[in-house]
């Protein structure tokens, strides 16, 4: 849900580095189909949850957290240093093994829909540049101010359309009550010419707003 280009920190104290890279991660739930940040022989990566194994994916410490918790969302800082550093010919990122249900045409034309995966697929992630950062941040985030995955068709209920509107809907009202203004009805969400993460909210303090969009 973070807006493109409205990451919140400050930006003089992080890029005084020359080289740096900044990674926002959310605590992880049980179970939850995001991939790790964590270090790896002492270099930080990511570990896809494909490939963690549902052992280490549960693994807790003596504290009862999660060990590999810091979940990935996919929002990366890269200094335009740090990516110069390896824009050659000589550089290439390794590919990850995916197993997939693919569905298929026999040749009479009827579709096939395997309920077990039945192919395989190579995927590249920008993560893999991980390891090459000498200024290597973490930053973790709020989930619901910041993510909220977009994943699986309505049928299933859960990271959907629907789960998007709502936090949504609730991020933009947790706006509008922290500027002080009183909300009839629902949903409500704020159109991005009024404000894009927050902000200039201050003209509604004290009146009535109402949805389904504030212009």
């Amino acid at each position: 849900m973070l807006p493109v280009g409205a990451v919140l920190f400050d930006v003089n104290s992080v890029f005084r580095k020359v080289s740096i890279l900044v990674v926002q991660t959310v605590l992880k739930t049980p179970g939850e189909l995001v991939g790790s940040v964590c270090l790896d022989n002492g270099r930080p990566r990511v570990t896809e949850y494909s490939e963690l194994g549902a052992e280490l994916a549960e693994k807790r410490t003596n504290e009862g957290r999660l060990l590999f918790r810091a979940g990935s969302i996919a929002n990366h800082v890269f200094s335009m240093e740090f990516l110069e550093s390896f824009c050659d010919t000589s550089f290439h990122l390794p590919y990850h093994r995916a197993s997939k249900k693919i569905a298929h045409l026999t040749p009479d034309g009827t579709l096939i829909k395997p309920t077990s995966p039945n192919g395989i697929k190579l995927e590249q992630f920008v993560f893999d540049v991980f390891d090459r950062s000498k200024n290597f941040f973490i930053w973790e985030v709020e989930r619901e101010d910041e993510f909220s995955p977009l994943k699986n068709a309505e049928s299933t209920g859960r990271e959907c359309l629907s789960t998007c509107r709502r936090d949504l809907e609730r991020l933009n009202r947790k706006w509008l009550e922290a500027a002080g203004a009183r909300i009839e009805g629902d949903p409500v969400f704020i159109d991005a010419s009024v404000s894009y993460c927050g902000e200039g909210l201050e003209r509604f303090k004290d009146q009535v707003v109402s949805g389904p969009v504030l212009k």
